[in-house]
């Protein structure tokens, strides 16, 4: 194989994908140019146009050193000068500036020790973490600059690290979650050399936030399926998530994959949304746990009760904001809901009341990506799950639950009645109510409302408004 030209011009059609780059970017480009200095678009952004897609994010590099950058443009923000990088600001957008630099070390396997400002945009495209990421747009020529066969690479849908993957992943532990991000996003194939070079310990400085960060990406991805086999066959997953490590177990009569291959292919095909797919990749966690054999068969008795503690764990762990965990562990909580034909309207208020209305159509996504990754489905199943949709879906419209009515009573209105002062207790005893009225809506008159606040309090709680 011939090695890769370090400089070469644009096909016709790629050259038409290129006319896409805003103005506002060519003109940032023609700026540095008119004052004597380099300018090249860099970044996920070059890869983007090559591909024919619609780039989020724009990056210029430069020769033209930080205070030269701040000089030449009107509005500025230092995000991280001492690295080289200046954030410009355009009546279109904003855009990063970095100047050319060459790495000196990295100690700490996150940044490096120290930079060399350079003049060539070859050594500053060589310090990148892949190929396909390494390539750059000369404003100057409408050439393409390319050192280390990133072009070839992303024609063939290869992910390479550029020079030693070794020293590239020994730099920046975080490289090596990237790798196994980026096979997810961008439906790339690994290359051997880069996948065999992974080390878990390599990763042990990255902070779990740069971990998540990474994750919940790679989750967003076309393709998660191979994302998550690497992390978990090279070690990484283990790292943040160890208590996937314990899922090669068989599941029993009415699923046909191990529980790992079933969360997998859950995850795989439930829609891309970020609460969805921590929920269909964790709905089954407890099943190690819970897993019960007698004649009759395995079972796995409460483990979506147990599943959803263990899974506030493991998100307040990894720092997930508040509503992601209050979310997810809802819908896994309630992933084995039933509804029957002799299942009464109430119990499905009920229901969307513990589910909370905004949430029912994302637990009956999850219930649906549940039955396909069993590998075990016939028509009658599909023809409960569509009458059982629909029940649920059809109180949904009602309107007690649908518009979420007013109660016939407040909190002030509680505070006075009953002394209480402000607090949770106001909110539990309202969310209570509110249960109570989707369940009959006939309840909501304040004589009624305040009785069962009082049966609340006195500690007959949800017992008391059955």
């Amino acid at each position: 194989m011939s090695a890769p030209k370090a400089r070469f011009a644009l096909n016709t059609t790629e050259a038409l994908n290129f006319q896409a780059i805003p103005g506002w970017v060519r003109a940032a480009a023609a700026t540095l140019l008119a004052a004597g200095h380099q300018a090249y678009l860099v970044g996920g952004a070059v890869r983007d146009l090559l591909w024919g897609g619609a780039p989020q994010d724009w990056d210029l590099a430069t020769d033209a050193r930080p205070d030269r950058v701040e000089a030449i443009f009107c509005h500025t923000v230092p995000t991280g000068k001492a690295y080289g990088t200046i954030t410009v600001l355009a009546e279109g957008g904003s855009l990063e500036i970095t100047t050319f630099r060459e790495d000196l070390g990295y100690s700490d396997g996150r940044r490096p020790d120290a930079i060399r400002f350079g003049t060539e945009i070859a050594q500053d495209l060589l310090r990148r973490d892949f190929t396909i990421n390494a390539l750059a747009y000369d404003f100057a020529s409408s050439e393409m600059v390319d050192p280390s066969g990133g072009y070839a690479d992303l024609r063939r849908r290869l992910l390479r690290a550029v020079g030693d993957p070794s020293v590239r992943f020994r730099e920046d532990g975080l490289r090596m979650f990237r790798f196994y991000r980026f096979l997810a996003t961008l439906e790339l194939h690994p290359e051997r050399r880069t996948a065999a070079a992974i080390r878990p310990e390599w990763a042990k400085p990255v902070s779990l936030e740069r971990i998540r960060d990474e994750f919940s990406k790679l989750l967003l991805g076309a393709r998660v399926r191979p994302g998550l086999v690497g992390l978990r066959r090279s070690g990484l997953l283990a790292l943040f998530l160890p208590e996937l490590e314990d899922t090669d177990l068989e599941q029993g009569r009415y699923h046909r994959h191990t529980l790992w291959e079933h969360l997998l292919r859950a995850t795989d095909t439930i829609q891309p949304q970020l609460e969805l797919r921590l929920a269909a990749l964790l709905h089954d966690i407890a099943k190690p746990a819970t897993r019960f054999e007698n004649e009759s068969g395995v079972h796995f008795y409460g483990h979506d009760q147990r599943g959803a503690e263990m899974t506030a764990a493991i998100l307040e762990r990894l720092r997930y904001p508040g509503r992601t965990v209050e979310t997810v562990t809802k819908l896994i909580r309630w992933h084995m809901f039933l509804v029957q034909p002799q299942t009464g309207d109430a119990a499905i208020r009920r229901l969307i009341a513990k589910v909370g209305p905004e949430q029912v159509r994302n637990l009956l996504e999850l219930r649906r990506a549940d039955i396909v990754a069993t590998g075990r489905i016939d028509p009658q199943v599909w023809e409960y799950w569509r009458q059982m949709a629909g029940r649920i879906l059809e109180i949904l419209e009602e309107p007690a639950v649908k518009e979420e009515r007013r109660l016939a009573v407040t909190g002030h209105d509680l505070m006075s009645r009953f002394g209480l002062k402000p607090g949770p207790l106001i909110g539990r005893v309202l969310g209570a109510l509110q249960e109570a009225v989707w369940e009959e809506p006939d309840r909501n008159e304040r004589d009624i409302l305040l009785r069962l606040a009082e049966e609340f309090l006195n500690g007959k709680g949800e017992a008391g408004m059955d």
